[in-house]
């Protein structure tokens, strides 16, 4: 079933990048759990044991799909399929739009990152913060108690 999700995950963005039409809402799943680490080494960043605290902040992600809202995934950066879970610095850990930015050193972390962890690349246009963000939503930086909604086509 987990690769049946993938793949229609995997046609869900596809269509996005010939097309320009974002998924509908209920497309977005969050990658299967063995497909995790791949996503996260794709976004640039390493698996690590625990998570780690120097870094710390906690911004808020809401994305519309066609007027609708989509219901970000838990468990975006974090595979449980062995003994132990394992965390991207960048992950949920559940449904309500926070993303857990949780590091062993302050730098800087970009929802691109977490798109690509999560494994959608939809167009969307961004605000931040109720401010509207001029050109590509993917190079937002993270930053504490940040409010970024996306509207995507």
């Amino acid at each position: 079933m987990a690769s049946t999700l993938s793949g229609v995950a995997l046609a869900a963005v596809a269509v996005t990048a010939l097309t320009g039409a974002a998924p509908a809402p209920g497309d977005w799943a969050a990658p299967p759990p063995g497909e995790v680490e791949a996503r996260v080494e794709a976004a640039g960043l390493e698996m690590l044991d625990s998570e780690k605290l120097t870094m710390h902040i906690h911004p808020h992600l809401t994305v519309y799909a066609g007027g609708r809202q989509v219901t970000v995934p838990a468990d975006i950066g974090i595979d449980r399929s062995g003994k132990k879970p394992r965390y991207s610095p960048l992950h949920t850990h559940d449904t309500t739009g926070t993303v857990h930015v949780e590091s062993a050193q302050w730098r800087d972390f970009t929802l691109g990152q977490l798109l690509t962890e999560w494994d959608v690349r939809p167009r969307c246009t961004a605000e931040v913060d109720g401010s509207p963000v001029a050109g590509d939503p993917a190079r937002i930086v993270f930053r504490d108690r940040q409010e970024i909604t996306l509207r995507c086509r």
